[in-house]
């Protein structure tokens, strides 16, 4: 790995942290895991992204699976979409 890809991968990974800051809510729209998918529609919060880019996420129904952005689809949502779909679930 040379010098010019290490930062690339490093500017990568500072985007994604600009993108989904800890906080951030999330909603999963599909997850390419057959084992330990999180249920499309699913809402969590970020807790950080890892030095691989890899996206921690508090999921609303306690799991604490993991986003990669590439291969999981996923959306920010606003805080009124959070709150329409939570009346909507009752």
């Amino acid at each position: 790995m040379n010098k010019y890809t290490i930062d690339n991968e490093l500017r990568q990974v500072e985007r994604l942290r600009e993108l989904y800051p800890p906080g951030t809510k999330i909603q999963c729209i599909k997850m390419d895991d057959p084992y330990h998918a999180v249920a499309l529609g699913s809402i969590g919060t970020v807790d950080y992204v890892d030095d691989a880019g890899t996206i921690h996420i508090s999921w609303e129904n306690g799991s604490s699976l993991e986003l990669i952005p590439g291969e999981d689809h996923f959306k920010i949502i606003e805080k009124s979409e959070h709150n329409k779909s939570k009346s909507q679930e009752r």
